[in-house]
């Protein structure tokens, strides 16, 4: 048995696990709150997906769906429009992944966040029924990282299942929703691919009568689409990759190596069907493969389907979301491709219409002193796929901030004043909002 004598890096009142939008969003709140916070990332960058994965657009619903729990979608979505010149929309939002970046950098900085880029969870030393220390695998070595606070946003839940917390994963079966490698096209003719796109034309219609016809380069019945932005970019979430465990290192080889091939696939897709790709250069795939599921950490409370049905409220509720349930299909079958979309039409809300997400559900059974914020809090599937998304990230992340930072001082995350961490949160929101 090897004996590691594992050096102390860090400490601080609450360790974030994770710079996905979950992560930023719980550092900036615990910052805020007068927290010292360390934020471990392991890529090099912040934003998960939205930067890394490539993904060129936020939902973030319509302007009367900004209801609880909107702050952080409101600040980043407003100067992420600025600073790239892009219009402020309702609904699917454009954004620039590099402009996130530093978006990101620059607040997290300007919070006081102790921020670590390369540095990945790689297990877990408890103590009892509290976390004692993290072990995080850097460029210099395993080191550990302590904290009175720990928040897992690192969308797989690696801290809480390394720590013993139960957890589900997929569907019954184990199988997950298909992941997607995003790309990014430059050179395109912006002007042309406009007129192209108002005079009634749309990609998905060639792409869907291409697949009808048996002549799509491969069969997908759920076409996602692309983005414009700048003076000639778009970025594309485009195809699934079928088949892919996103906690496994081997099938996570394949998802990327195969999202690569279909990235090209899909290129040439729209250079050869859609003006103004005519000239157009596939310049970058995602570093990060698109994964939309892979556990869902079980806590205090489960949000399920009846409650996104029931437009649920709860007493302890720390935000409220509005995305329609959005579970993309594990397999190549064509009726359950077509499935995705018809659910996604048939569970859309009205305008107004949302969902609450209590306390509870970012409380992981078993743990006193962690969170868990992002896509891997206590939900079913349908509920997770309905929260998954950028802003419902967002959501968890900025709520379970500030209960880090009121849980502090008795270590407890059971035991902090929701009231308290309600009010907190309107007041953040309504320092943001607009």
């Amino acid at each position: 048995m090897l004996n590691l004598e594992v050096p102390l890096w860090l400490e601080s009142d609450v360790v974030v696990a994770g710079g996905g939008p979950a992560g930023v969003a719980a550092a900036l709140a615990a910052a805020r709150s007068g927290s010292s916070v360390v934020l471990l990332e392991k890529g090099g960058c912040c934003g998960g997906l939205g930067t890394q994965g490539l993904v060129p657009m936020f939902f973030v619903g319509g302007k009367e769906d900004l209801s609880f729990a909107c702050g952080t979608t409101c600040e980043i979505v407003k100067e992420a429009c600025e600073q790239a010149g892009l219009p402020r929309t309702w609904g699917w939002q454009t954004t620039d992944p590099e402009v996130l970046k530093r978006i990101y950098d620059a607040k997290l900085l300007e919070a006081g966040v102790t921020l670590r880029y390369e540095a990945k969870i790689a297990t877990v030393l408890r103590e009892g029924d509290r976390i004692d220390q993290l072990l995080v695998a850097t460029a210099g070595g395993l080191k550990a990282v302590r904290g009175k606070v720990y928040i897992d946003a690192t969308g797989d839940g690696a801290v809480s299942a390394f720590a013993g917390a139960p957890f589900e994963l997929g569907d019954a079966s184990g199988a997950t929703m298909s992941p997607t490698l995003c790309a990014q096209y430059s050179n395109l003719d912006l002007a042309r691919y406009e007129a192209w796109l108002k005079a009634g034309n749309n990609p998905r219609q060639i792409w869907m009568r291409l697949q009808e016809e048996g002549k799509a380069p491969l069969l997908e019945y759920h076409f996602v689409g692309i983005r414009t932005y700048g003076h000639g970019t778009s970025g594309g979430n485009l195809g699934h990759i079928y088949g892919v465990n996103g906690v496994d290192e081997e099938s996570l080889t394949f998802g990327l190596t195969e999202g690569r091939k279909i990235a090209k696939l899909y290129f040439d897709f729209y250079r050869q069907n859609v003006p103004g790709f005519e000239h157009a250069d596939l310049v970058h795939t995602a570093e990060l493969l698109g994964v939309r599921e892979t556990r869902r950490i079980t806590g205090d409370y489960q949000l399920t389907y009846q409650d996104y049905c029931e437009r649920a409220s709860f007493p302890d509720e720390i935000g409220r979301y509005n995305y329609p349930v959005d579970i993309h299909a594990s397999v190549t079958d064509a009726e359950a491709q077509k499935k995705v979309e018809e659910e996604l039409r048939r569970t859309t809300y009205r305008p107004g219409e949302s969902y609450g997400i209590p306390y509870r559900t970012l409380c992981p059974r078993g743990v006193r002193n962690l969170l868990v914020a992002g896509r891997c809090i206590s939900t079913d599937r349908a509920a997770q796929s309905s929260v998954r998304v950028i802003p419902g990230c967002f959501t968890t992340g900025q709520a379970a901030g500030f209960a880090a930072a009121l849980a502090v001082a008795g270590g407890n995350t059971r035991e902090i004043p929701v009231a308290k961490l309600q009010s907190t949160i309107r007041a953040y929101d309504d320092a943001r909002r607009g």
